[in-house]
């Protein structure tokens, strides 16, 4: 694995993990709701189609910046989810 590879694959996972984890220290301690586990595990879903789909994608759209903006717009997604 190149070293260029991995950086952009830490990029990724750093922003999912942290998405999740924000999302659920809002839940618990912010709205003190308890939403499914899926919907706040909702954003490492987005890391795990990165590992297993980036390889099927062309260059001009597998960008960690791209992955990272999914994995927040997935956070977001998942909040207004669980506050309706």
């Amino acid at each position: 694995m190149d070293t260029d590879r991995f950086r952009q694959d830490v990029i990724v996972a750093t922003a999912a993990a942290g998405s999740t984890v924000a999302l659920s220290l809002i839940f618990e301690f912010g709205l003190e709701i308890e939403p499914s586990f899926f919907l706040q595990a909702a954003p490492l879903g987005v890391y795990f189609l990165h590992v297993f789909g980036h390889s099927f994608l062309p260059d001009s759209v597998d960008r960690p910046r791209y992955w990272v903006g999914l994995a927040l717009a997935v956070a977001v997604v998942a909040f207004v989810i669980a506050t309706l």
